[in-house]
């Protein structure tokens, strides 16, 4: 997996999405419950920050044509079928952090 960045606990706890930079569409992080999530930022549709959206519950609303993603999965909820899902990255706790890697394509042994 390849390192993201990181983000204190803290913030996640005061904020309800993060950016964090990750090009070329960066990568949104944010609390659902006692977990952390991140998803790709950019808007599988056009492109938008989802950073610049808002949230509702354990979804992430795009600010340019209000798609409903959901921020655990990356699921594109509403419009269904209009674009593909979010990409998700692996976030894990380490003390104050929450550390964020991409895991890339992952292989299956056996498959």
């Amino acid at each position: 997996m390849k390192y993201v960045g990181r983000v204190p606990k803290k913030t996640l706890d005061e904020t309800p999405m993060v950016r964090v930079p990750y090009p070329p569409f960066d990568v949104l992080v944010a609390r659902v419950g006692l977990r952390y999530y991140a998803i790709e930022d950019g808007c599988n549709h056009a492109g938008a920050s989802l950073c610049e959206g808002f949230r509702v519950d354990d979804r992430v609303v795009c600010p340019l044509h209000a798609y409903v993603f959901e921020l655990k999965t990356g699921k594109l909820l509403q419009p269904e079928e209009l674009c593909d899902d979010q990409r998700t990255f692996v976030c894990e706790e380490q003390g104050n952090d929450v550390v964020v890697w991409d895991p890339g394509l992952l292989t299956i042994k056996g498959a």
